[in-house]
């Protein structure tokens, strides 16, 4: 395997047709080079003040053929095929984190922005749908404050779909595989006139899981997934198109195959599945003037998911959690932008957004759960030198809370470029600014909900009747804060050829701050403890107790915004990098050198051990440091080779953890240093009145790793705690006649064993910290028909 890596890694492949390089001379503003044997894919930007090929960032473009020789149907499927950008399995759709370059968050926020034909997602739990006529996918690394604003810290995702102007036809799909995997697709776009265009397509994918869970001897991650969407575009006169799109997803299934870190099975006892439905909408308006051009993106999506989870991931009845989210969005955003084939290029836009999200987290304490308390509470009366003994009565107590989460922003940007720089030809600047405003808030109204606590009071020689005590708690109120930030970026670059140039960039990046409900749980079960005492105390002699009152631990607990709230991320991102073509486009080459510095990081952390809290602190600075290197060849037409890799030294500059641990100097938790990409694709046309039109075969190999898990690096043992790197072998076969298409398909074809994700959890019922994974999917084959009719 590493002579193969050796090998490949000094190959590469480029896209070569005639009809791309005819289009590119008529529009050379708007096209980028993006070959991939007979396709080529044009690509233009409402924002950007350079043509796309030509941007002075990282730029990687996956084309429709990519898409589907590389078998991405998804979003977490792009992972690892592009340099530096990695997204974990974490068992459902609940959640899908991206990590560009070691920047990411496992939960909050997100670091990478996604955007569906210019409409923002708010929310990572929209990240993950199922890819349908995807016209093309950006990925832009590196921070992109400034036209983007919020939340693109590490980068942006762009997502653009087909045009029922510029393509009409039917397309269908039928797919099945091992572990019942079954899909089917269908899209029609056609013209209702020579100016109006209407597109509509849906799809239905299943499979039957891949993890068992020993406890009930079934599949965990059993899926369905189905959703449609539609399309109307309307040219209604040269200098004026509309569109409107919606598009619905529709998931439900098993969910969070976790296991202990030994162990091949899940096994745990309560519930665990995911149900969601997403709806995306976007009106999009735009006027060409002479010399510029105004567009209009209005966005709106709605989101409603339910998640149950066994929380402590075992056969025993201790936490289980019931999450249920409602949210909200819309967004508006206006551009002017002027023509890029003029010397001073620029554009000027406003965006405005509120966003509202309602969250309802109820976390149950179950039977073991109450043992676990019940030795928690003996042990404060043992130190507290009490006499007597009180014993819960309640087999479990219910944590119930419902948290509406609004936001709202606004903000304005500009940015110019401007060419032939002192009269230096293919010598150019950019440079933009961006104000970001933002109020978040949280609105909360939660309690501790198990009716009357029944406290049996023991004394020792000493009968005592049963006592009743009140022990419910009502926790209600709002926070609100204000964020304002200024995200600047300047850029030199310089083309010394048609196909060839160099740039020098710094961008600032922001990370929004806010408040995390997941802490309440915490906040829930230490003013539940807090109550039963004090009332149960309240009526005993004052000889009973130490000092006559009633116990506590001393400390000067944080209030309770402190403990709901973290501050925004910031980032500088600087970025040396370019881009050649040689031996007629045969050849090409890109390249980038990055330094990031990250400043108040946003870390995941458990509130205290043996709770089931979880919260969002700042943890310091941190810096990311590394390169990406793609490399594209195509000795022959129908012959091409391609390899990316990525690396990233993403550690914590100033991370103290506590008053004696401190994390400088760690690696990033979840951000791999490497990312690999190795494939060829080969294509064979037979001659005339063959059987068969042509012949198709690629082959992927993709790499990933050192993944550490924990802030520390290393498990509760001291031991260093990681995944190393692994690689694994996908390829498709395909022959085609005339509109029909079969094709063989494999994945992860040699079985390779990995951990997708790995996380320490603590048992409230022994104190003990465990480690649990997510195992990487098995080796999976299958085969899919196409019907693909052209006008």
């Amino acid at each position: 395997m590493k002579k193969l890596i050796l090998l490949m890694s000094v190959v590469c492949y480029t896209f070569i047709t005639a009809s791309g390089a005819d289009y590119e001379k008529e529009n050379p503003q708007d096209t980028l080079r993006v070959y991939y044997l007979d396709e080529f894919v044009i690509s233009s930007s409402v924002k950007e003040t350079n043509n796309l090929k030509n941007m002075p960032t990282a730029v990687s473009v996956v084309s429709p053929k990519q898409l589907q020789n590389t078998q991405i149907e998804s979003l977490p499927d792009l992972s690892s095929y592009i340099p530096n950008f990695f997204i974990p399995t974490y068992g459902s759709k609940v959640s899908t984190p991206i990590y560009i370059r070691g920047i990411g968050a496992r939960l909050g926020s997100q670091t990478v922005s996604l955007y569906v034909d210019n409409v923002p997602s708010f929310n990572p739990s929209a990240f993950d749908f199922e890819f349908q006529d995807i016209q093309r996918v950006e990925v832009l690394r590196g921070a992109q404050g400034t036209l983007y604003g919020r939340n693109a810290i590490g980068g942006i995702v762009n997502l653009y779909t087909l045009s029922p102007l510029a393509y009409q036809g039917t397309r269908l799909t039928i797919s099945g595989g091992n572990y019942g995997q079954f899909s089917l697709m269908g899209s029609n776009y056609s013209k209702l006139s020579n100016n109006f265009g209407l597109s509509a397509a849906a799809y239905y994918k299943r499979d039957d899981g891949y993890f068992t869970n020993s406890y009930t001897g079934e599949k965990v991650d059993n899926s369905e997934n189905a959703g449609g969407k539609i399309k109307l575009e309307w040219q209604a006169s040269p200098d004026f198109k509309a569109i409107l799109f919606g598009n619905y997803d529709y998931v439900t299934g098993g969910a969070f195959p976790y296991m202990h870190v030994d162990s091949t099975r899940s096994n745990f006892n309560e519930p665990s599945s995911y149900d969601r439905h997403l709806f995306t909408n976007g009106l999009s308006l735009e006027w060409r003037r002479s010399g510029f051009t105004v567009h209009s993106t209005t966005g709106f999506q709605y989101l409603k998911d339910d998640m149950k989870m066994d929380q402590d991931y075992t056969s025993n009845s201790v936490f289980s959690i019931n999450q249920k989210q409602k949210q909200h969005s819309i967004s508006q955003e206006f551009t002017v932008k002027s023509d890029l084939n003029k010397t001073y290029s620029w554009v000027l836009g406003a965006f405005g957004f509120y966003d509202r999200r309602v969250v309802d987290t109820p976390v149950a304490i179950k039977e073991d759960g109450m043992v676990a308390m019940q030795g928690h509470l003996d042990t404060a009366m043992e130190r507290m030198g009490a006499p007597l003994r009180i014993v819960y009565a309640n087999d479990r107590i219910d944590l119930p809370g419902i948290y509406t989460k609004p936001s709202k922003g606004a903000a304005l940007f500009h940015q110019s470029t401007i060419n032939d720089l002192f009269g230096v030809e293919g010598l150019s600047a950019t440079a933009g600014l961006r104000f970001d405003y933002e109020q978040t808030a949280i609105d909360f109204s939660t309690e501790s909900d198990g009716g009357d606590v029944n406290l049996k009071f023991q004394i020792p020689n000493r009968p005592m009747p049963d006592i009743f005590v009140e022990g419910d708690t009502l926790i209600e109120g709002s926070f609100s804060r204000d964020f304002g930030q200024l995200l600047p970026k300047f850029a030199l670059k310089y083309n010394y050829s048609p196909t060839s140039m160099i740039y020098l960039s710094a961008s600032k990046g922001y990370k929004t701050g806010g408040y995390n409900e997941q802490v309440f749980s915490e906040v829930l079960q230490g003013a539940l403890s807090e109550s039963i005492m004090r009332n149960a105390m309240s009526g005993m002699p004052p000889g009973m107790l130490p000092g006559g009152g009633a116990p506590g631990n001393g400390d000067e607990d944080p209030s309770l915004e402190e403990m709901l709230s973290y501050d925004p991320e910031t980032s500088w991102t600087y970025e040396l990098g370019g881009r050649y073509e040689m031996l007629n486009n045969k050849l090409s080459l890109t390249y980038a050198l990055f330094y990031s510095r990250v400043n108040d990081i946003q870390i995941i952390k458990l509130t205290r051990q043996g709770t089931s809290g979880r919260t969002v602190e700042n943890a310091g600075k941190s810096e990311s440091k590394g390169f990406e290197l793609s490399v594209k060849y195509s000795p022959i037409s129908n012959l091409s080779f391609y390899g990316d890799y990525g690396f990233a030294n993403a550690r914590f500059k100033d991370y103290q953890a506590s008053e004696d641990v401190n994390y400088a100097g760690n690696y990033i938790p979840f951000a791999p240093r490497h990312t690999l990409s190795l494939g060829a694709g080969y294509v064979y046309k037979f001659g005339n009145g063959s059987f068969i039109d042509r012949f198709i075969a690629n082959v992927q190999y993709t790499g990933v790793g050192k993944i550490y898990w924990t802030e520390s690096n290393e498990d509760v043992n001291g031991e260093e705690l990681y995944q190393p790197f692994y690689g694994l072998v996908n390829g498709t076969v395909a022959v085609e006649k005339g509109v029909f298409s079969l094709e063989l398909w494999g994945k992860n074809l040699l079985g390779k064993d990995y951990n997708s994700f790995l996380f320490e959890a603590s048992d409230m019922t022994t104190g003990n910290t465990n480690s649990f994974v997510q195992r990487g999917y098995p080796a999976r084959i299958g085969a899919t028909l196409r019907y693909t009719f052209d006008r």
